[in-house]
């Protein structure tokens, strides 16, 4: 069995599908609140999205550089965890400060950060079990 590194179309679709999750989750954070369609009036629904769009990011973005042979590196997962769960989890909220109708909350980072762990970890988890969707 070949590893995802020698099957450049396989390493080329994953890449895409996670860079337009990534798309999506900076337009959907990132844009005007005047420009987003309004929400149903759910307690907690922001955090939800923000948790959903993170762990989704996080579980793609692993996806791309895993290994079907090979064990797979730790410092994979850390490095993706350190830099899109925790640094861009950060910073995409602290500038949502200069965005009109959109504000500052500790909650949505404390909702990325936890997305973002569990989409790492149902990634090494299915990953481990050798499941045909990782």
């Amino acid at each position: 069995m070949q590893n995802s590194w020698e099957n450049p179309d396989k390493v080329l679709g994953n890449l895409t599908v996670a860079l337009l999750w990534l798309a999506l989750l900076i337009w959907l954070i990132l844009s005007p609140g005047e420009n987003l369609p309004s929400a149903p009036d759910i307690p907690g629904l922001d955090k939800m999205v923000h948790f959903g769009l993170f762990a989704g990011l996080l579980f793609l973005w692993n996806r791309v550089w895993r290994y079907r042979q090979r064990k797979i590196k730790k410092v994979i997962f850390i490095t993706n965890y350190l830099v899109f769960g925790i640094i861009f989890a950060i910073l995409i909220e602290e500038v949502q400060r200069f965005i009109p109708d959109r504000s500052y909350d500790v909650g949505d980072i404390i909702a990325n950060l936890l997305g973002s762990m569990i989409g790492t970890i149902c990634f090494i988890i299915l990953y481990k079990q050798r499941c045909r969707f990782v």
